[in-house]
């Protein structure tokens, strides 16, 4: 029966259903061309890549691991809290450093001596390393090791383990390794479950220290690290190029002579424990606190 617009005379006929969308059609993410799939790999860490996205068909891990310019900078992080396993981060971090083939310039993440031997002889281009020790066996690395990196620039290590007189010998080796580094930073933050206590340490270390002239480094940092009057002298005589010095820890002003003072002029930014732009500064004492400033560092 026809529909009558008007008189009701007929029903109005049903609505008609909308078109279905057009089934989208399906992609073959294994044929995406390879320089996509390295491009997308650039912006992903290790642990994306090596627990993800190179598992996920043949095609993207022969990228994945061939593909050396994917691995020039590899930053592992927190890697280490990957599993429970003991030290997981070490097999992760290995493969990642074979997968450079040689070419990586810039590492970051755990370490201990076993993997630092890999890794410098496995990265001989390295010009930035930065490493979290992780080795409560042991209060330092062997960075006598660092001697063989010679494109070595910029070293960044921070310990959990150590005594004042291991910090001090530490600092010493790296200088001695790395003789042509741009930028030095280490953070000595203790951590106090450590099965090491060394019930003979000097926490004034020695009077004397070994300091290589080092003419390219322009910065230094040295978190909780009790550095004497010795040992910044040591540093200001021996690099000429230093713009910016800066160290937390024990207090060092009253150590400091007129001639020390005169020389730290020559860097443009410094700062040292409990120093201020204010003369009349003075920071109170607590004997079971200590200074405020030597709880006021960076997280590595």
């Amino acid at each position: 029966m026809p529909f009558c617009s008007s008189g009701g005379c007929g029903k109005k006929p049903a609505a008609v259903p909308p078109l279905a969308p057009a089934s989208m059609e399906e992609r073959d993410w294994a044929a995406l061309p390879g320089d996509i799939v390295f491009a997308v790999f650039l912006v992903l860490g290790p642990r994306e890549i090596m627990e993800g996205a190179d598992r996920a068909c043949s095609a993207w891990r022969r990228v994945a691991v061939g593909e050396p310019k994917l691995w020039r900078c590899i930053d592992m992080g927190k890697v280490w809290q990957w599993s429970s396993t003991t030290k997981p981060w070490r097999a992760a971090a290995r493969a990642a450093v074979g997968r450079s083939a040689g070419r990586c310039e810039a590492f970051s993440g755990p370490c201990d001596d076993d993997f630092l031997v890999y890794l410098v002889e496995r990265a001989p281009s390295l010009k930035s390393l930065h490493l979290l020790h992780d080795d409560e066996s042991k209060v330092a690395l062997d960075v006598t090791l660092l001697d063989k990196l010679t494109f070595l620039e910029d070293v960044d290590i921070s310990l959990s383990y150590f005594s004042d007189c291991a910090s001090q010998g530490l600092l010493e080796a790296i200088c001695e390794a790395c003789p042509r580094l741009k930028k030095l930073r280490m953070n000595f933050d203790v951590c106090h479950d450590s099965n090491y206590y060394d019930d003979d340490m000097d926490i004034n270390g020695e009077e004397t220290y070994v300091i290589p002239v080092m003419s390219e480094l322009r910065s230094i940092e040295l978190l909780c690290y009790s550095l004497t009057a010795a040992g910044l002298t040591a540093i200001i005589d021996n690099c000429p190029l230093l713009d910016s010095l800066n160290v937390t820890g024990c207090p060092m002003i009253d150590m400091m002579d007129q001639e020390l003072r005169t020389k730290c002029a020559r860097v443009r930014n410094l700062v040292l424990p409990c120093d201020s732009s204010d003369d009349d500064y003075y920071e109170e004492y607590d004997p079971e606190q200590g200074y405020e400033s030597d709880y006021i560092h960076e997280e590595f």
